[in-house]
């Protein structure tokens, strides 16, 4: 199963993401659900990348050879028109993997959480 974890602020806009584990849809290489998953997380990273003035950080590895890690973290201090930039690509992911969770709930959970 992957786990998508997004993170807010208090007011409720989002600063980051974790992304992991495997869907177990399909072999690995045939897993439909892990590509949408994947593709999605790495438009979002290469968008914010981007578009930010300052990039976000990103630590992604490979648990396994079937099993994905990213995590990606907003820096602290965004100027406002980053912040929009940030909040628009964040949600638009996170949209997009409750969309895939609609119809393989199984196989991806995706949640939000308070920054500790």
């Amino acid at each position: 199963m992957i786990r998508a974890t997004f993170f807010e602020n208090k007011s409720g806009e989002l600063q980051g993401f974790i992304v992991e584990g495997h869907a177990g849809f399909a072999p690995a290489g045939e897993d439909i659900v892990c590509a949408g998953v994947s593709a999605l997380v790495q438009t979002a990273v290469v968008g914010l990348k981007h578009f930010l003035t300052t990039a976000p950080l990103v630590e992604n590895r490979t648990k396994s050879k079937d099993s994905v890690f990213v995590k990606l973290k907003l820096p602290d201090h965004l100027n406002e028109g980053d912040r929009r930039t940030a909040q628009v690509l964040l949600k638009t992911l996170e949209l997009g993997m409750q969309g895939i969770a609609g119809g393989y709930g199984e196989y991806l959970v995706v949640r939000r959480c308070q920054n500790v």
